[in-house]
Order: C-alpha cells, then sequence, then structure tokens
C-alpha cells in the first residue's frame, strides 16, 4: 500500500528480491527463495517522482504490468453500501460492537465526498462502530459522528499542530538529513500515549481511533516503550 511513500533504500531491496527471486532475513545470510506476485497501489503519480529520483524507473516498470486506475470513491456510489457493510464485519471480527446500517444511513454516506477514498471509509465505519450508541446506525447516529463541524475542529487542531511543529524545530534543530525520523520520533509517543487515554488503555479501540491496524499499534508500543496497561480506564 502506497508504495509511492517507500523510501529509496526499500525500494532498492524491494526491487532485488524481485529481480532475484530471494529474499535475507533481518541480521541472515542464507538466501531464502520466494514465489510471490506484488500488488501495490499509491495515490501518486509516480512519474514525475521519477523524474525527480525519488522512485526508482526500474522498480517503477517491474511493477507497472497490469495497471489498475480506480477511479475516486465518491463516483462509486453503488460501492459504498456493501463496502461500509463489509468494514462493519471486519470491526466485529476485530472485536468491535456489531453494528448494522440501515438504508437511510448508507443513502447518507453516499453523499459524502470521501477525499481520503477507500480508507477514508474505512476510518469512517470503525469510527461509527466504535462510537454508536444502538446496534442499528441510522441517519441521524452518522450526522452525530461523522458531523461536519467535526471538520472544523479538525482544521483547528492541525493549525495547532502545524505550530507545535514549527515550534519544535525551532526549538530542536535537528541536523540535515534526519529531521523527518526526529520529528517522528518526537510526535510519535504523545500522539500514542493520547489514543491510549481516550480509551482506557483498550488497544483495539485505541487503533480504530488512529486509524490504523492493532499489528501496527502494539508494534509502535514496542518501538516507544509504552505499556498500554498504565492507562486503566477511569471512567
Amino acid at each position: 500500500d502506497e508504495i509511492g511513500d517507500m523510501p529509496i533504500e526499500a525500494q532498492t531491496r524491494l526491487l532485488r528480491a524481485l529481480q532475484s527471486g530471494t529474499i535475507r532475513r533481518v541480521g541472515g545470510r542464507q538466501e531464502i527463495a520466494i514465489d510471490v506476485r506484488i500488488v501495490a497501489a499509491t495515490n501518486r503519480d509516480l512519474k514525475p517522482m521519477i523524474a525527480a529520483g525519488t522512485f526508482r524507473e526500474d522498480l517503477f516498470y517491474r511493477l507497472n504490468v497490469v495497471p489498475i486506475q480506480m477511479p475516486p470513491l465518491r463516483t462509486r456510489s453503488e460501492d459504498i453500501g456493501p463496502l461500509s457493510r463489509h468494514f462493519l464485519n471486519l470491526a466485529a471480527n476485530e472485536g468491535l460492537p456489531r453494528r448494522q446500517l440501515s438504508d437511510d444511513a448508507v443513502e447518507l454516506l453516499k453523499t459524502q465526498p470521501w477525499r481520503g477514498n477507500v480508507r477514508e471509509l474505512r476510518n469512517a465505519i470503525y469510527r461509527l462502530a466504535l462510537l454508536a450508541r444502538d446496534d442499528v446506525i441510522d441517519a441521524a447516529v452518522i450526522e452525530e459522528v461523522l458531523d461536519p463541524q467535526v471538520e472544523t475542529d479538525m482544521v483547528v487542531a492541525t493549525d495547532g499542530m502545524s505550530s507545535a511543529v514549527t515550534n519544535w524545530l525551532a526549538d530542536a534543530a535537528p541536523p540535515q538529513g534526519a529531521v523527518y525520523h526526529r520529528a517522528l520520533h518526537a510526535f510519535e509517543r504523545p500522539l500514542f500515549e493520547w489514543a491510549l487515554q481516550q480509551t482506557g488503555g483498550n488497544q483495539l479501540r485505541a487503533a480504530a481511533l488512529l486509524g490504523i491496524n492493532r499489528n501496527t499499534l502494539r508494534k509502535k508500543l514496542d518501538d516507544l516503550s509504552i505499556e498500554p496497561d498504565t492507562f486503566g480506564r477511569t471512567r
């Protein structure tokens, strides 16, 4: 997913694996034969990135064997109902409350712009599964949970975050070549701690709140040495 975000070093390793048909475990010396098919997705135009040297041209042509152009979700309103119900089932299988969508709820979902396409829809459905009070999600619930005011609040919050990042850059003055990783390290911990605080240490709900996979959350918590048990539910 999002092959365009892959660092150039990882692109080189992926290309080598595709060309040789072998991989090597981290820290290992033995070459392991693989027989795989790669399905790569991106919302970026890779050709300007190739021209800029941020995406390998040889990897592009190696992957671009059977290109599939997927229209934006807002032009495929007939897909929104089946996708939404599918994501509700996934959420239930991951431990969130089992919900159903009413017909008027589906019709309201079809009117949304979905600028983030399927990923945005998935996150919205997980949020609805998490926050809805009743088993059946109707249009009123969607208006409450996915209220346009939330988007306004998010813009304000984004402005505040931008100021925080700007202030951190001025204070920390990270060296050239390390800005991204230093900033990510500085802001990841408070973000994950906030999510755990909001959910009383419940990792599944924290992952749904952040819009990430539970396994991704667990790995991040391990990497950051954050103990979710210390965020016990207080309400």
